[in-house]
């Protein structure tokens, strides 16, 4: 009986491996040739260096993207399907560099800043417990820098919060509302799924004309032993 289920089910299921490889080379052939495309018409319009340029910055996502986790790759792909758009990726704070945001997005109407932590577990438990206190407050402080940020309270040594070379990501100016979100992915590789997505753990509101707010106390929960 086994045998027998063997033969009847490999063939279709090799049928299937197949026409998913012909189709992954198809799809990498295709972004190749646009992306030869872009290299020639930069070339053709702005000249060799601009082409050049253009290259690089592409092969340098491409590396940061083989790099980056499977669970962040399947968080953006997520929050992209609803109407979010990716601010930032492994968003450091100019005030202190450990202090990392794995996402950093815009809401559909473009009014919230959303900080987005990102858990995966590739076992049967849940992702989202790994969550612990001193990662919320890293969280808070992220929370409390894109704040200031958007009031105009936060000091950033590269910069005015907004400009080219600022630390902080452009266009802050319009945000109401800054949250923190958290999303948990469960499996490996290309099998990557969400499975839960908590938004607004921690939520601060900007005043219409962006003064500063009064010194945000810690969130519930915390203690003097855990900073």
């Amino acid at each position: 009986m086994l045998v027998g289920f063997k033969s009847v089910c490999g063939r279709p299921m090799r049928q299937l491996a197949a026409v998913r490889h012909v189709a992954a080379v198809r799809h990498v052939a295709a972004r190749g040739a646009m992306w030869l495309s872009h290299v020639f018409r930069h070339a053709r319009r702005d000249g060799v260096a601009v082409a050049v340029a253009f290259l690089l910055r592409g092969a340098r996502a491409l590396a940061d993207r083989a790099r980056r986790d499977p669970g962040e790759r399947a968080a953006e792909r997520f929050l992209r399907a609803l109407g979010y758009r990716v601010v930032a990726r492994n968003w450091r704070s100019p005030r202190d560099r450990r202090d990392e945001a794995d996402l950093l997005v815009r809401s559909p109407d473009g009014a919230s800043l959303v900080i987005v932590e990102v858990k995966r577990a590739s076992g049967p438990w849940d992702p989202l417990g790994r969550v612990d206190t001193r990662k919320k407050e890293v969280l808070w402080r992220l929370l409390l820098d894109l704040e200031g940020a958007v009031t105009g309270v936060a000091c950033d040594p590269r910069g005015p919060a907004g400009g080219k070379t600022s630390a902080y990501p452009r266009g802050l100016r319009s945000v109401r509302t800054i949250r923190v979100d958290l999303v948990g992915v469960e499996g490996d590789g290309r099998n990557a799924v969400v499975r839960a997505h908590v938004d607004g753990i921690f939520e601060r509101s900007i005043g219409r004309r962006h003064r500063a707010q009064p010194a945000a106390r810690p969130p519930p929960g915390f203690s003097a032993g855990d900073r």
